[in-house]
């Protein structure tokens, strides 16, 4: 599974400092739409509609072909550099919290996932009362490595079947606010919203997907709010089930608004392809990529699996030009250089 952690921070209403381990980023905007820009120089425009799965982003500047020091961030007035600060009459256990949530994520943190795991259940044993929190910690970085002393399916089953009383928990509305894990939902494609029962879903059925456990990963799926993002991983399942009709009916009637419904394109392309209808899936990959301004995974999973439609074809050429495509902004792409190897031979 593949997870990542970002920090943000809000400011004042309107603006957000974002923190990963290769940046620092600004983000201005209400919900819904949002302009940042970051210290590597990319600058990004982002609009949807909330609660929706709707969305698309647009790269103003990616950022990447800047080799000299980036100019700085402007300077920004009662700049905040952590969580939520608890108040003055707190309690005990929120400032607990508190100082674990800035102990684990500050941005030059080094802790690997066991480590954080043994955090948390340190908190958890000093304060009962946070038992939510660390709960929900322990599996968000638990899933990431193969931590000891936890049954993280025993876990998620737990936190899925109470996830209403784990996040309505007052502590963990406050602080887990800036929160925001990207879970890969299928290659190219991620979620990265607020930590909450709907990003808790799309792990937890990553997680039983990861065990063969099918079946119970969709039972999770249909229970979450229906998304776009829902039908990708509904789709991406069906499709490893090699439910092809199934995964076409998940993606009928899309067309290509935002990276969401692209990667619904994809995945369309791939059940046709795997039912033999190969002229069929060159035209939803061909729609997948007719939009230049898509997120550059979104456009390499739709070239790399226009190429293995190529190759079905015998159009070597043109499976070749596409992978060759791929790497020209991303070298390690998985498996491209082996189908490159094997369609030179």
């Amino acid at each position: 599974m593949s997870l990542r952690f970002r920090r943000s921070m809000k400011l004042i209403p309107g603006v957000r400092l974002n923190f990963n381990k290769d940046s620092i980023g600004l983000s201005v905007g209400v919900k819904g739409a949002h302009y940042t820009v970051n210290s590597k120089g990319r600058r990004t425009i982002s609009a949807g509609i909330p609660g929706t799965g709707l969305y698309s982003v647009e790269t103003l500047s990616s950022g990447r072909k800047t080799k000299s020091t980036s100019a700085p961030l402007p300077a920004l007035a009662n700049e905040r550099t952590g969580p939520p600060a608890p108040g003055l009459f707190a309690r005990k256990d929120e400032r607990a919290l508190n100082s674990f949530l800035l102990d684990i994520y500050n941005y030059e943190s080094t802790d690997t996932p066991q480590q954080v795991v043994d955090k948390a259940a340190i908190l958890k044993a000093n304060f009962p009362e946070l038992s939510p929190a660390a709960d929900l910690i322990t599996f968000l970085h638990g899933v990431t490595d193969n931590v000891k002393n936890v049954d993280l399916e025993i876990l998620g089953k737990d936190l899925w079947a109470n996830r209403a009383t784990y996040f309505n928990h007052p502590l963990v509305e406050k602080y887990f606010d800036g929160l925001r894990p990207a879970a890969q939902i299928t290659r190219g494609i991620s979620t990265n919203e607020i930590y909450n029962a709907q990003t808790l879903g799309f792990i937890y059925a990553e997680l039983l997907q990861g065990k063969q456990k099918f079946d119970e990963a969709l039972e999770v799926l249909y229970q979450m709010i229906p998304t776009q993002l829902v039908a990708i991983s509904i789709a991406d399942i069906e499709i490893t089930n090699k439910k092809f009709d199934d995964a076409i009916e998940t993606t009928e009637d899309v067309e290509n608004d935002d990276d969401a419904t692209a990667m619904l394109l994809v995945l369309r392309g791939i059940a046709f392809r795997e039912k033999g209808m190969n002229d069929a899936s060159l035209e939803c990959l061909k729609r997948a990529i007719s939009h230049k301004d898509r997120s550059e995974g979104l456009i390499h999973r739709a070239l790399f699996e226009r190429s293995e439609t190529y190759m079905r074809l015998g159009k070597k050429a043109m499976a070749i030009k596409d992978l060759e495509k791929i790497l020209v902004d991303e070298a390690k792409y998985p498996e491209v250089e082996e189908k490159l190897a094997e369609l030179m031979k």
